[in-house]
């Protein structure tokens, strides 16, 4: 999902334009950048906190030279999701059930949207085509990794 697809999303749920929605995902997520960038803490509770970290100055070497680089010190934003995000993204915890009530109430659907259900469908189909690939050789990712160190070794040597 993007944020236009947030908007959307947030627009079918609050029954607001998708014009209205944009501007809101747009003031929440300034309102978030803002906070971080002034070294305060977001805390959503549920869904995760955001906040800066500082990164020390160190030296670091340039991979095709070889030559040392002074990488200067930095905050860096950083996100640490919620225990009631870890538990539904795990599968652990099902989504909330919206009662008909509800639904009714707000004019939307207790069902998942054409895209949302899509979308899951070939997410779970492409891993179950990654779990077929690595059914064959446990050592998978450790031969291609050997593999590609080889071919690396190879067109420096040229």
């Amino acid at each position: 999902m993007n944020k236009s697809e947030l908007a959307a999303a947030v627009a079918e749920r609050t029954e607001s334009t998708p014009t209205e929605a944009r501007r809101q995902v747009d003031a929440v997520l300034d309102s978030i950048v803002e906070s971080v960038s002034a070294g305060e803490r977001v805390s959503l509770l549920g869904f995760g906190t955001f906040t800066g970290a500082e990164r020390p100055a160190r030296t670091a070497r340039n991979p095709r030279t070889g030559d040392t680089i002074d990488v200067p010190a930095a905050v860096v934003p950083r996100f640490r999701a919620g225990s009631g995000f870890k538990a539904r993204v795990s599968g652990s915890e099902p989504a909330p059930a919206r009662s008909s009530a509800s639904a009714a109430s707000t004019g939307t659907s207790a069902a998942p949207s054409k895209s949302s259900s899509s979308k899951a469908s070939s997410k779970s189909s492409s891993k179950d085509k990654k779990s077929d690939k690595d059914k064959g050789s446990k050592n998978s990712t450790k031969d291609s990794k050997k593999k590609s160190k080889k071919k690396n070794k190879k067109s420096k040597k040229k």
